[in-house]
């Protein structure tokens, strides 16, 4: 599974729970035990490494997660 948005011009990809074949730049949103314990946030950086944006921190459902990192892009590209 994974499906593809965009925002601002940043890709952010929802998937089964891998990051590894994101692209460096790109945000993906994570399954975590295939959505049954929640949804993580990573950001992957320049050289390939995933970083996660929620710490301790899941998201019950896709859509919390999305969101949030539609509104951490907002804050780090301003209008």
């Amino acid at each position: 599974m994974k499906r593809y948005y965009e925002h601002r011009g940043k890709d952010i990809f929802l998937t089964a729970g891998s990051a590894r074949d994101l692209a460096p730049g790109a945000f993906g949103i994570c399954a975590i035990d295939g959505g049954a314990q929640g949804w993580s946030v990573v950001h992957i950086g320049p050289e390939g490494d995933a970083a996660d944006l929620g710490g301790e921190y899941h998201f019950a459902t896709p859509e919390e997660a999305l969101e949030f990192v539609r509104e951490l892009i907002d804050l780090l590209n301003p209008a």
